[in-house]
């Protein structure tokens, strides 16, 4: 008995016979090799939109240059600047390592930041107070009087001492009016104390880079 087409033979070339259909065996899947494709693109897309907001923010907020941010005050009230720094070609090289401040003897000098008393008391023939801030940052002043101790905690503000007048062999940093002398040293380098106080722009700074 001849087999009947599955499919009406008027409708093909050749008449169709019915047979058992095989399971087609298709290779397996890695998922891992899926789940990678889903993720590589999500991944992708978050590095832009985080490459696009560290741009956006670069863009936005100016880059902190040196001068730009006041980081302390400046330790004398109506400051009168009347010597600036001058960073010395090599480490014992002649220079102005700090800045000099028209005073008055009996002046009131104030921390211009938080910090401990690093030193007070006499070097060679002046007065001088030392304050560390953190992070290896030194600032001195002298002549300065005051009655302080060392380890003692001081903030912004807090008058730390007088201005008093040196020996007479001290060479005076001011020829025509009295000063007080304020510097600042960072790892043991002295650098301008102007630019923490805001008042130095980044083509004066010479002698120091914050180390990254």
């Amino acid at each position: 008995m001849p087999l009947v087409p599955s499919i009406p033979a008027q409708k093909h070339w050749f008449p169709v016979k019915i047979f058992h259909r095989l399971p087609l065996k298709l290779p397996k899947s890695n998922p891992y090799r899926q789940i990678g494709a889903v993720l590589e693109p999500q991944r992708i897309l978050s590095l832009q939109v985080a490459s696009l907001l560290a741009l956006a923010l670069t863009i936005q907020l100016p880059s902190p240059s040196l001068g730009s941010q006041r980081v302390w005050e400046p330790p004398v009230l109506d400051q009168q600047l009347v010597n600036n720094y001058r960073a010395p070609e090599t480490a014992y090289g002649p220079g102005h390592r700090g800045v000099d401040y028209a005073v008055e003897y009996g002046q009131g000098v104030f921390a211009p930041a938080d910090g401990l008393v690093e030193f007070v008391g006499k070097v060679v023939n002046r007065q001088v107070l030392t304050i560390s801030h953190g992070g290896n940052l030194l600032s001195s002043y002298e002549p300065l009087c005051s009655s302080l101790m060392v380890g003692e905690q001081v903030f912004v503000g807090d008058l730390i001492g007088e201005v008093c007048e040196p020996d007479k062999s001290y060479v005076l940093h001011c020829q025509k009016v009295q000063c007080l002398h304020f510097s600042a040293r960072k790892n043991g380098e002295y650098l301008s104390p102007l630019w923490f106080t805001g008042e130095l722009s980044a083509s004066r700074l010479l002698p120091w880079l914050e180390p990254g």
